[in-house]
This record gives structure tokens, C-alpha cells and sequence, in this order.
């Protein structure tokens, strides 16, 4: 049904409360998870052209860095209770398309593979015959001679040798057989060789559906698995349920060791077979839950851990990151040669805002070791994948999410979906460790809320992996510089009042809830603070009240803004600049209501600190300062100001019984900085200690607290 454009169904409440696909019309979507933030900011998407959106009577509207229009969503479609909101590509854009909306509902739970049609870790997907990882035994007349229901068999010794052999090549070997299953178990566990079995099918049943549970349950593909039978009408039944599985009588079986499928690699201590086990053993214990999923996942005590050091572990990532296909979601490939993918990794990490790690994982049944790798740039997923081993565990969407949900540009198939909530997962220090997990370890993590400029977004990297994280940064709202001052808690106070709130609503470039922080709320327990966007903002007080709030524009100049008198410049001026989405009624509201006070003053901002230090110490909050860097860089005049900054923080932060984190003791030269050396953003090692710093103060913190 096409509804009328600004159609009362397009609510901002329906815009915020809804996740969107975002894609091409008529073709596949970019992203599965499309946000629009309470904040004006669009999430779970970064791109200059789409930073930030509006709506005003129904028409959606979506907006680039500098605050132009790009989409214009006039075109709406309900179908099916679906609605599809559609824009034509922006006037005199190099894009002669249509781009759409579309309301996209998360399942409920992480989906149950169907590892039939899709590939899996170490599959050749361009190959024809592919290498064996599983082999599925029929049992009379081909791994034994006769037929166990009608008297004694005769084993045969080097089947049970090659059963054996196939386990120390890393080859997993399974039964299907009509029998009963106890009478086939006893034997075998007489011949000595039921151990080197998993997932067992035996059973007074059609082996095709027999066969196909088996491949199901061991997560593989059948292209990879080998069924041996000596009736050819089994053989033919389990290739209708499963046409591409690979099949032989037992005539192959002296051939097997010979043939190249499989080589499979060196595992002397069976740890294949030992990961299939406990992979058994999981499967024993959720059927026994009844099928509930999630109660089964809960009692499993999954937990994680987040680890940096890539280079240390480069052939483990090195072997993810090119063989993993299932829940691969980038599928970016590094080159075969491992020193020539170290060097395309360490390219990718040169870039300022880039992060990278790999996962480790256990539960209570085994440790799987390092399952799955990230490297984000600006939010954009380079590789975001993770191991068959972890599947249907939920460590991917918790991962996701614990990451602050960056953008994965989905690549080919995949089994998962991102954007399901998981809370069954606990984050620890090193996953291959013996440690006791309590249910606490999964109700309340600590919650910090980190606020700054964009270098607090490089260590937030880091610690969003360790504790929650609620990130107040600075951001580009429309051309405007959003950032996070600590007038905050004035302006709290100075909003209480009406003619004020009115008097904010009519000036630009202020998204909703500009001058809403948790500062104000105190819902966190450890705060972090940089004070490094103070010299960003020119300040504006409204003449009626005396009220001042800082105001930034990208198009009008970045380091002059605090020295530029935004009330000198008429409308024409500021449109001639490349300033977009502002009324003449707002600017003309700025200029006569407001009168410019300044760039940065000391005095204000010792002010404005001492109440805001006061608020947290009434709030009885742990702080942790960091401070500026006023050592290394090549630009002296920022340098001095942050110098100037320190000054005032310090003893404040002293006095006030806050952690102080001088960055003399991290920044000592050019070499801790970014490549071009400035002095405002630190290398990504620079980061990493920073932030163990900080994790160390907040653990010591809490030791105290929990002993008192």
C-alpha cells in the first residue's frame, strides 16, 4: 500500500524504537542493522554521507557530515505490515538510483545452521572433490564382518588400526548402522575403539536421515564427509537426502590412507577428536534441557576473553582469518604466504581509530582456545569472523555488541545473525584459565562511563572489552562539533528553567539531548575523564538570563571557532561558508539574543570543574582523570593549552580524592604519537597501556571497595 508522503505512521518514536535494512532497491541490503539514535545520530552505519537524520511532518531526512541533505525519504510503502521508506539519490550525486528503508524484525533466538547449503571453516570453495573431515562407518559387513543382531562378528584388525590413525590426522570418525545401539556400543567399547566415536547414530532407522543428523550435529557440510556402506541402496539414500556428500563401499577402505582427501594435518594427541567430545557431550546436555535453548546456553557458563597481542598468535588469526567461511561476515582474505599476510595486517592497523583482537572461549564442558578476530577501522568491520566451534553459542552477537555494534559489510553467506541479544556470556582475563564462574559474573558487569574527544574513542577500544562502557565523545552533529564539556553540569541547572529551554530549542545545530550526561544521572560506577575538547567550542551567553553554552561549527573554521564571533557573521556569510540546515530565523536568533564571550577562559572553567568535581564526590564515584599530553608533539600552541589545562585539572582532581593519570608517563616522545606527530592522539600502543592503566585502577578499586 503507498501511503501519502508524511504519513502519521512516520513517528520519531517509530524511527528510534526500529531496526531498518539499508540497501539499494531491488537489491541486497548493505547492513541488517540500520539505527536511528535518540541523539540525531544514525548508528550501526558509518559513512560521511550519512551521519545524522531528522523528521518533520513524516519526511525523514538524512544528513552528511556537514550537515547537507543526502536522502530525502518522500516515497512510503506498507506491505505485508512491513513499512519501506524510499529516496532518489541526492541532486547532482554521481548515483542515478533509488535507496531504501525497510523494517527489519531480529529473530529471537541465535538460528540452528543448516549445514547443508553452506560452507564451513577449511572448505575449498572453488574446489571439486574436497578434503574428508568426518567419516561415517557402517558397521556389519563393512567395518566388521557379519551382522551383530543374528550372532558373533569377526572384527577386523586394521579397521579398528585405521579408525585410529584417521583420529591422529585430525579425521573424525562416526557410526551409522541398524542395530541396537547397546548391543553395537558393548562391542565396540570390547574392541577397544567406541572412544574414537562421535555422534553415534544407531538405530532401527532410514540412514539418510540418519546420516544427515550426524553431519548436522558435528556442524560440518556434507562435501566434507565420506559415508561407507556396503549396500548400495543405503549409499543412494543418504545422496538423495544429501547430494553432495561423498559416498564408497567398502572395497575403498584399504584405499583410504592413500588417497590425498585424506592427508588431513598432524594431531598426535587427538585434540580434534577431544573438541568433538565435548561438542557431544553439549548436545547430550541441551536435549536433556528440553530444547530450550537459551536455559541450555545459561547453564553452559560460556565465557570469553579479548586479547591484542595479534602478531603473538599471527598463525592461529592467519588460519581463521582464511579458512573460516560460516561465520566469516567480511570475508576479507589475507594472502596465503604468512609473512606477506603479516605485513597486509600491520598495514591495516596504521591508521588512526583502528583496533584490532582475537577471542578466546570456554564453557564448562572444554576450552576451545582462539575462536574468532576483529579489525575495525572507524567503525567499519575489516574482518569480523569467528570458528565452526563457536557456533550457535551466541559469541558472535555478544562480541558485536560489546564492540559498540561497528558496521559488518556482509559478505557472501553466513549463518548468523548479528543483531540478537545475547546475556549468557561472561568476559574474563585469559578464557584457557581454570577460574569459577558465579551467576554474579553474568547479572552486573561494571558500568564506566568514559567522556572526551575523539582520542577517549581510541582507549574506549580498548576498555569496552573489559567493563560496559557508556561513551559520551565528541561528534559531528550536522557540521556542528557536539562535545562533551564539563558546563554540562551548568547548563543541568541552567535547563531547569523554561525560558531557557525555550531559548536552546530555537538555536542551531543542537541535536535532542545535547546537554543530556550521565554526569547528571550517576548510573556508572567508575567515570573517565579527558578534558582535551575544551579548546574546541566558542562560548555564547543569552542575554535575558545570563546562560552560556559553547557552540562549534566544522565549515567555519576548526581551530579558530573559540576565537571566531559566530553573532559578526550574517546569514548569507555562514551559507557562503558551507553551512547548511540552519534557518535565517535561527541564525538571526543567535545573533540578537546571544552575545559571543570567548573561547577558552580559565576562570570559567575552573569553575565549571569545581562543580562538576563536587558533583562526583557527592555522588561518591570512583574518577579517573586522564591527563594532557604538553610534552611530545610538533604543534606547541596546542601543547601549551593543554599544559595550560593540566594546571587547573590536576590539583582540583588532587584535592578531590580522584586517580590522576599523568601522561608524562606514557607520552615521553614523538614515537608514543601518531605519525604526524602533533600531540593530540597517541600510537595504538600508547592506548593499550594507557588503558591497562585504568583497568588496573579500577580493579584495585573495587578489591577495596569489596573488602570494606
Amino acid at each position: 500500500m503507498l501511503l501519502a508522503p508524511g504519513s502519521d505512521i512516520v513517528t520519531r518514536e517509530k524511527m528510534i524504537n526500529t531496526r531498518w535494512v539499508w540497501a539499494e532497491l531491488h537489491k541486497p541490503p548493505l547492513t541488517k542493522s540500520f539505527y536511528f539514535g535518540a541523539d540525531g545520530m544514525i548508528k550501526v552505519w558509518s559513512q560521511d554521507n550519512e551521519k545524522t537524520w531528522g523528521i518533520d511532518q513524516g519526511i525523514v531526512r538524512i544528513y552528511n557530515n556537514a550537515g547537507a541533505v543526502m536522502w530525502t525519504f518522500e516515497i512510503m510503502l506498507l506491505v505485508d505490515n512491513r513499512l519501506t521508506l524510499i529516496s532518489k539519490s541526492p541532486r547532482h550525486s554521481p548515483w542515478d538510483t533509488y535507496y531504501c528503508l525497510t523494517e527489519y524484525n531480529a529473530e529471537a533466538s541465535a538460528p540452528v545452521a543448516d549445514t547443508e547449503f553452506l560452507p564451513e571453516d577449511g572448505g575449498n570453495e572453488t574446489s571439486g572433490i574436497e578434503a574428508v573431515r568426518l567419516v561415517i562407518w557402517d558397521l556389519d559387513d563393512t567395518f566388521w564382518h557379519g551382522t551383530i543382531s543374528e550372532g558373533e562378528v569377526r572384527p577386523v584388525a586394521e579397521h579398528i588400526a585405521l579408525v585410529k590413525e584417521l583420529t591422529y590426522r585430525g579425521i573424525i570418525n562416526s557410526i551409522c548402522s541398524k542395530n541396537e545401539f547397546n548391543v553395537a556400543k558393548a562391542k565396540l567399547i570390547e574392541l577397544g575403539v567406541w572412544d574414537y566415536f562421535v555422534f553415534p547414530e544407531i538405530a532401527w532407522q532410514p540412514k539418510g536421515a540418519m546420516v544427515k543428523n550426524i553431519i548436522r550435529n558435528a556442524q560440518l557440510r556434507p562435501a566434507t564427509v565420506l559415508f561407507i556402506d556396503d549396500n548400495e541402496t543405503n549409499l543412494n539414500e543418504a545422496k538423495f537426502y544429501l547430494p553432495k556428500l561423498q559416498v564408497e563401499d567398502p572395497t575403498f577402505i584399504g584405499k583410504m590412507l592413500n588417497d590425498e582427501r585424506f592427508s588431513g594435518k598432524p594431531d598426535p594427541k587427538a585434540t580434534r577428536l577431544a573438541r568433538y567430545k565435548v561438542l557431544e557431550t553439549k548436545l547430550a546436555e541441551k536435549t536433556a534441557a528440553a530444547g530450550d535453548n537459551t536455559k541450555f546456553l545459561r547453564d553452559s557458563q560460556i565465557r570469553i576473553s579479548f586479547h591484542t597481542d595479534v602478531l603473538a598468535q599471527f598463525p592461529r588469526v592467519h588460519e581463521l582469518v582464511n579458512r573460516t567461511n560460516q561465520l566469516n561476515f567480511t570475508k576479507n582474505r589475507w594472502p596465503e604466504d604468512i609473512d606477506a599476510a603479516r605485513d597486509v595486517f600491520l598495514q591495516e592497523e596504521q591508521q588512526f581509530g583502528g583496533h584490532s583482537g582475537y577471542i578466546k572461549v570456554a564453557d564448562r564442558y572444554g576450552k576451545y582456545g582462539i575462536c574468532g578476530f576483529y579489525s575495525i577501522q572507524q567503525q567499519n568491520s575489516n574482518h569480523f569472523l569467528f570458528s565452526c566451534r563457536t557456533m550457535n553459542m551466541g559469541i558472535e552477537q555478544y562480541v558485536w555488541a560489546r564492540l559498540g555494534r561497528p558496521f559488518v559489510q556482509i559478505s557472501g553467506d553466513v549463518i548468523s545473525d548479528l543483531d540478537v541479544p545475547v546475556d549468557w556470556v561472561s568476559v574474563v582475563d585469559d578464557a584457557d584459565q581454570d577460574i569459577a564462574v558465579t551467576a554474579d559474573d553474568f547479572r552486573r558487569r561494571l558500568k564506566v562511563c568514559i567522556r572526551g574527544a575523539c582520542d577517549m574513542s581510541m582507549l574506549s577500544n580498548f576498555l569496552r572489552v573489559q567493563v560496559d562502557t557508556l561513551e559520551e565523545l565528541t561528534f559531528a552533529y550536522q557540521g556542528w562539533e557536539i562535545c562533551s564539556l564539563p558546563r554540562i553540569v551548568v547548563l543541568h541547572e541552567d535547563l531547569q528553567r523554561l525560558e531557557n529551554i525555550e531559548a536552546v530549542a530555537k538555536l542551531p545545530g543542537l541535536p535532542p539531548g545535547r546537554f543530556e550526561s550521565d554526569l547528571n544521572v550517576g548510573a556508572s560506577d567508575v567515570y573517565i575523564l579527558s578534558f582535551s575538547q575544551e579548546t574546541f567550542q566558542g562560548y555564547y551567553r543569552y542575554k535575558p538570563t545570563g546562560m552560556v553554552v559553547p557552540m562549534g561549527h566544522f565549515s567555519l573554521g576548526h581551530w579558530l571557532k573559540a576565537k571566531l564571533d559566530y553573532t559578526k557573521l550574517g546569514y548569507d556569510e555562514i551559507i557562503s561558508h558551507g553551512v547548511q540546515n540552519v534557518s535565517h530565523e535561527q541564525w538571526e536568533f543567535l545573533r540578537s539574543s546571544f552575545e559571543f564571550v570567548g573561547g577558552f577562559d580559565p576562570a570559567r572553567f575552573t569553575q565549571d570543574l569545581e562543580r562538576l568535581f563536587a558533583q562526583l564526590v557527592r555522588m561518591r564515584k570512583h574518577v579517573i582523570i586522564v591527563g594532557l599530553n604538553e610534552i611530545a608533539g610538533k604543534d606547541t600552541s596546542t601543547l601549551g593549552v593543554f599544559r595550560s589545562i593540566n594546571k587547573i585539572v590536576k590539583p582540583q582532581a588532587m584535592a578531590a580524592g580522584f586517580d590522576y593519570i599523568d601522561l608524562a608517563e606514557f607520552v615521553r616522545g614523538e614515537e608514543d604519537l601518531t605519525p604526524d606527530a602533533g600531540g593530540a592522539h597517541f600510537s595504538r600502543e600508547t592506548y593499550y597501556n594507557l588503558s591497562q592503566m585504568i583497568l588496573g585502577l579500577i580493579k584495585q578499586r573495587e578489591l577495596i571497595s569489596n573488602a570494606a
